[in-house]
């Protein structure tokens, strides 16, 4: 290489870093210009309990602990109590309690009406209702699962007793034919 040829390539590799340092420098000092994100925070949720739904949680909750006895004392004291709707689902909750034959779907009977009901306490008591009218629909199925299910097992326990006679019964005559002495045999 010639001195020239050097002197131009010092210049054009010169240039060349300042232009990059420029580059780089004015990347540097640029302002961001992002365009801000919303942020949408889900709004905060103020739970104000109602007396009355209260009392009824705990009416549920009490009503987990009483005898039978005392199941039946509270029966006779809803009935002479007044309709209100409060006092239904208290009816409801007690029904599906007792859990004899035929009670969750009386207590479901007994919360169809509050589901169209328009009144001030209906409404509010309105998502008590459904939850309590959903779980009786589910202990329904279940209750019915388990009666099918029972008479399935009693029927395989019936084919095994049928099945365990007649292996008895081949045992039997296995045996009675092993006792005989075989025809043409001394004597």
């Amino acid at each position: 290489f010639s001195d020239r040829t050097a002197l131009m390539m010092t210049r054009t590799s010169l240039a060349g870093m300042a232009a990059c340092a420029l580059l780089l420098g004015a990347c540097a000092a640029k302002p961001s210009t992002q365009t801000p994100v919303l942020v949408q925070t889900p709004p905060r949720v103020v739970v104000v309990m109602d007396p009355q739904l209260t009392e009824l949680l705990a009416y549920q909750s009490a009503l987990r602990l009483m005898t039978p006895s005392e199941l039946v004392k509270a029966q006779l004291d809803l009935a002479k109590a007044d309709h209100a709707p409060s006092n239904t689902i208290r009816r409801a909750m007690l029904q599906a309690s007792v859990r004899g034959a035929g009670d969750l779907a009386r207590a479901q009977a007994l919360l169809e009406p509050l589901l169209t009901a328009t009144g001030k306490d209906a409404q509010l008591l309105a998502p008590l209702v459904q939850l309590l009218s959903g779980q009786y629909a589910e202990l329904r199925r279940q209750d019915e699962s388990i009666d099918k299910l029972n008479a399935q097992l009693r029927d395989a326990q019936r084919r095994n007793d049928l099945l365990n006679e007649k292996l008895e019964a081949l045992k039997n005559i296995e045996r009675s034919l092993s006792v005989r002495p075989a025809a043409g045999a001394p004597k």
